[in-house]
């Protein structure tokens, strides 16, 4: 955990040194002033989730696996800040999601799911328009399975991930476009732990505008309960929409 700690301080503190230099900048310059955007809720409507369990033997049983069938999503919720200045782009987000699911099948599954990410990174541009990224994200889980006849498994595991990535950010007066794509976890915190995201942002006034996008989550994630190492995998992708905020 230590390594992760230390990556979320640089994080923190590049943050930090980048704001306190923006205060003392001489003149309005694109290169120098920051570019802030507040985006307060984003709107997620995965139209695609699957949730695997895969539980091993133990206490005397053959243990279990199996994929939900019928899908349910509770609701998801982003709220974010990005902000550029030169060559540099810091980034925070926030994401909620919730998901029920079962399968009647033998072997019989339920799933409560919910699902809470917290994504810090900073990145430079190295070519136009093209950012690399580095930073952390935090995933807390809550979840309660019910798979065959193995007792119920509950429990709110949360993981320090380290993520590294790249972005593409197209800056226009009126319509702004960001694509990015970031992995981490390596065995750090999560197993697996992969997101790509999609967004047009439209400014048809000054400081206010309007976002949509499509946005795509993958986790794998072992956990253990009661002896055993529950094995998790949960994709998502659908659109998101929702208001920014620029300054």
């Amino acid at each position: 955990m230590r390594p992760v700690r230390i990556v979320l301080l640089a994080v923190c503190l590049t943050l930090v040194n980048h704001i306190a230099a923006a205060q003392t900048a001489p003149g309005p310059n694109a290169e120098q002033d920051w570019q802030v955007t507040i985006y307060p809720v984003l709107a997620w409507v995965p139209i695609g989730v699957s949730i695997d369990v895969n539980v091993p033997p133990g206490d005397g049983d053959g243990g279990d696996s199996g994929g939900i069938l019928n899908r349910q999503l509770d609701g998801a919720l982003f709220a974010g800040v990005a902000a550029t200045r030169g060559a540099w782009r810091v980034e925070g987000y926030g994401l909620w999601a919730s998901f029920l699911g079962d399968r009647p099948e033998q072997p019989f599954l339920a799933v409560d799911l919910d699902v809470i990410y917290g994504t810090a990174k900073v990145g430079r541009r190295f070519a136009p328009e093209l950012y690399v990224t580095g930073g952390v994200r935090r995933v807390a889980i809550d979840y309660d399975i019910a798979l065959g006849d193995l007792p119920h498994f509950s429990r709110r595991p949360g993981v320090w991930d380290p993520i590294v990535g790249i972005g593409w950010h197209r800056v226009r007066p009126k319509v702004e476009w960001l694509a990015v794509f970031d992995g981490g976890g390596f065995g750090a915190g999560a197993d697996v732990d992969l997101s790509a995201a999609l967004s047009v942002d439209w400014k048809p006034v000054r400081h206010f505008g309007l976002t949509g996008g499509y946005t795509l989550l993958y986790l794998k994630l072992s956990d253990s309960v009661v002896n055993r190492e529950v094995l998790m995998k949960l994709t998502a992708h659908g659109p998101t929409v929702g208001f920014g905020v620029y300054f």
